[in-house]
């Protein structure tokens, strides 16, 4: 893709402070934080208002991206989402999420674990959805509301393109009508999606196999505390296993639910102090401390100092 754009790999890798062979393809892993300094430098180099209406349009069979072909071969847009829903956890640190209701269909894009998405990123996969949901039915099917986080230097361009308007608020996402997201893909292929399925799922099983335990209990937690989940039934159910089981697997390692949820915790809470507006008692509300003092020991207990005092440690720092 940055070959398409006439973009240089390793200027845009250095802006970002990353190894300029870190796409040679010999499997490095980056953090999070590293993957939105890339968006960020990738969309400083490019210096195009419109690079993701370049980007979202890019034809994904070119690079034989499984999960691309797994939606074209779904039999319409709602099930297309679901199927790159599921296997968006091979990426890890982000999701698509398909709602379903009487007057449209949602599709939102989000990050797992941080609240903010670059805007490029956030735009670019909103246009590439759309842009599957055209090329699959032929049909240039205009979505009735577009969010995306962020302002848009080009909003007009993009909203010529997408034939609607669009909206900023909190998350990306589009809805379409239902008659829209049932429309029938011309590429629907039952047969190609049965050589898929098998190959895909695997990899999904090795990419859990990868993690221990208490990592895929913690990966599970930031994304179930926000919306109040805290128990450890609520992340036996979400990881498909018995409550006995977790709790057997984490002695195994050494380790308790306890340990691992306040690890989950802390890893929030100073994610939301750093990166957000919000107050302490709003942080404190999302990761489901009932007693606000609660809060407050077990932040000075992880960090020696009060949730005030360590945010304005790393403003100092930045």
């Amino acid at each position: 893709m940055l070959a398409d754009l006439g973009l240089n790999a390793v200027a845009v890798l250095r802006r970002a402070g990353l190894p300029s062979g870190l796409l040679d393809g010999d499997g490095s892993r980056i953090t999070l934080d590293e993957f939105y300094a890339l968006w960020e430098s990738f969309d400083a180099e490019a210096q195009s208002p419109t690079l993701a209406l370049k980007l979202g349009q890019i034809e994904a069979s070119e690079f034989f991206d499984p999960a691309f072909f797994a939606a074209m071969c779904a039999p319409n847009m709602t099930v297309a989402g679901q199927r790159l829903g599921e296997f968006k956890r091979l990426v890890g640190a982000f999701s698509l999420d398909v709602e379903v209701m009487s007057t449209a269909t949602r599709f939102t894009y989000r990050c797992k674990y941080r609240p903010d998405l670059p805007t490029t990123l956030a735009a670019t996969e909103i246009v590439f959805l759309v842009n599957l949901l055209r090329r699959a039915t032929r049909w240039r099917v205009v979505p009735k509301a577009v969010f995306l986080p962020s302002t848009l230097q080009e909003t007009s361009a993009f909203e010529d393109w997408f034939g609607s308007g669009i909206s900023y608020g909190d998350a990306a996402s589009f809805s379409l009508d239902p008659i829209d997201a049932m429309r029938p893909f011309l590429t629907q292929d039952n047969q190609m999606w049965q050589s898929f399925e098998p190959g895909l799922r695997r990899r999904m099983e090795d990419a859990r196999e990868d993690l221990s335990t208490r990592a895929r209990i913690e990966n599970t937690l930031l994304e179930l505390l926000p919306s109040g989940r805290t128990q450890i039934d609520d992340v036996a159910s979400e990881l498909a296993v018995s409550r006995r089981s977790l709790q057997r697997r984490l002695s195994e390692e050494g380790t308790t639910w306890l340990d691992v949820l306040n690890s989950a915790r802390m890893r929030l809470a100073q994610h939301y102090l750093k990166n957000t507006t919000l107050s302490a008692a709003e942080v404190r509300f999302l990761l489901g401390f009932e007693d606000p003092n609660s809060f407050f020991r077990a932040f000075r207990r992880w960090t020696d100092a009060t949730p005030e005092a360590w945010r304005e440690a790393q403003r100092m720092r930045a």
